[in-house]
């Protein structure tokens, strides 16, 4: 009566014993952003998967030594500043108590503009110098990564992946464009509101044109600090125009 059980039990025993981990790497964002990957860098290490991190030199939270992750700390600096940040914090959370009007709301997205183009062309110098590391090159795809793991707020590991030609997977919906639905779906901006508007699909008109404003402004904010022809052209070996870079 029982040995059918058994038997079945003995089989899933025998093929649980031939289940094998993958070997991650994971390119990751500092601060905040770093919350988020450690707890999904946790997971995979609970399931037996062997996980890479690599981390810039001036890391504020991403730790060399953890019993989660081996780590592969970078000869260049990430770029976060983190006395810059800890003032936009500051200056958005009063934004928020005062309840500041729309265009206080973009002179703020100004500066972190401006801020974020100062990180992204430190990333940008982080990863040429990386790529020009034949040795570490070499040893990453020596180790034969099943696919990386990346944040998508900076794009070092879009540009990871696809010089080591590995599966790219993101911690989050979103990408640098905004909200993941809307890369791949209609999203007409008198319906489908931008991603931090805080508007609803019944939009005013008034709202209509605050949709509007707040989506030209993500645009060329991809256009100013996204924009980098020479380094993917000369890395990736791809042939790119601007509208390319910003989509």
């Amino acid at each position: 009566m029982y040995r059918p059980i058994l038997v079945v039990l003995a089989a899933l025993l025998c093929s649980a014993a031939l289940v094998n981990g993958g070997k991650v790497l994971v390119f990751p964002v500092d601060g905040s952003h770093w919350l988020n990957m450690n707890v999904i860098v946790e997971e995979l290490h609970s399931r037996g998967h062997e996980v890479t991190v690599m981390r810039p030199s001036d890391t504020w939270y991403i730790k060399a030594d953890s019993p989660h992750y081996k780590s592969i700390t970078l000869n260049a600096a990430g770029g976060f500043d983190h006395d810059n940040f800890g003032q936009f914090v500051m200056r958005t959370v009063e934004m928020r108590r005062q309840g500041a009007s729309f265009w206080t709301r973009m002179a703020l997205e100004i500066d972190l503009m401006k801020e974020s183009n100062k990180i992204h062309r430190m990333v940008l110098l982080m990863m040429e110098e990386m790529f020009a590391d034949d040795k570490l090159m070499q040893s990453l795809r020596d180790t034969k990564y099943d696919l990386v793991l990346t944040d998508p707020a900076i794009g070092g590991g879009v540009l990871l992946a696809h010089r080591l030609g590995l599966p790219l997977v993101f911690n989050v919906r979103w990408t640098i464009q905004g909200e993941g639905h809307q890369v791949i779906a209609p999203t007409p901006l008198s319906y489908v509101p931008v991603t931090g508007s805080e508007l609803t699909d019944k939009m005013t008109f008034t709202e209509r044109v605050k949709n509007m404003l707040i989506y030209l402004n993500n645009f060329f904010l991809k256009l100013f600090f996204l924009f980098n022809k020479k380094l993917i052209e000369l890395h990736l070996y791809i042939a790119l125009n601007i509208l390319d870079c910003a989509s």
